[in-house]
């Protein structure tokens, strides 16, 4: 599972710490899917990875992930404009077809 190349598209801020980067693959008619609920392991190269959820309808040509800027990862995405290109593992996690998990936790 090798990263592929995304172009940003769009970026948006939402907050002072928080962005949304809408993004499409860079070769022409690559094809993708994505279940509701999946995330992506996104790259930004040299320096590193890291795991976000998809906030796109599945029924879409492209992918957007809503950030928060709080690790050199996160923050190096923070910096990136479109046209900029970002590493996706697509079909993350491997397993998301035959496993499920669901955890809960709170205080009274």
């Amino acid at each position: 599972m090798f990263p592929q190349p995304f172009r940003i598209r769009k970026r948006q801020s939402e907050t002072l710490d928080t962005f949304t980067l809408k993004i499409e693959p860079a070769k022409i008619n690559q094809a993708f899917g994505f279940a509701a609920g999946q995330f992506n392991m996104l790259y930004v190269f040299g320096v590193g990875e890291v795991p976000i959820s998809i906030c796109a309808d599945p029924r879409s040509k492209s992918l957007m992930h809503t950030t928060r800027a709080v690790g050199p990862v996160t923050m190096a995405m923070s910096k990136l404009r479109p046209g900029d290109v970002l590493g996706v593992a697509l079909d993350w996690p491997p397993y998301a077809a035959r496993c499920t998990s669901l955890f809960a936790g709170g205080r009274n």
